[in-house]
């Protein structure tokens, strides 16, 4: 994967591993997907609280998908306010929450979960290093 970061990419990269694994995939469309759907036009949209629910292995859980050119950790700043709200909901609850971090500079992907996130933050922490996270083994 190369180019532009806009996550696309990684959504499809995200997307052909677990279409390969057979999961059922639902996907929460954002704004670029509905106006691409409207033929251009603006249309009203609302936060949502993940790009995806995967059901796999017979579990459940919200997937967001997140991408990154920095060379060593993964940045809470593009965490929208919905998605950070649900993950510190499920992890309250003990619920399935992940997110699914593509690394460019190494062509990694990591995952954390919504505990991990919540445990960071709480620590005040606005990153977490790659050496900190799980790499997804794809």
């Amino acid at each position: 994967m190369g180019g532009k970061n806009d996550g696309k990419e990684a959504e499809r990269g995200f997307l052909a591993v677990f279409e390969r694994r057979g999961a059922v995939i639902e996907r929460f469309y954002d704004q670029a997907d509905l106006r691409g759907r409207n033929g251009g036009k603006a249309v009203g949209d609302f936060p949502k609280p993940a790009d995806f629910l995967v059901t796999y292995d017979g579990l459940l859980h919200y997937a967001e998908v997140k991408s990154t050119t920095s060379k060593t950790s993964f940045s809470f700043h593009c965490i929208r306010p919905a998605q950070s709200s649900a993950a510190l909901r499920q992890a309250r609850v003990g619920g399935p929450y992940v997110f699914y971090i593509y690394a460019y500079e190494t062509a990694t992907w990591y995952v954390m979960s919504c505990s991990d996130y919540a445990r960071a933050l709480q620590e005040g922490r606005a990153s977490l290093k790659f050496s900190e996270l799980k790499q997804w083994q794809i």
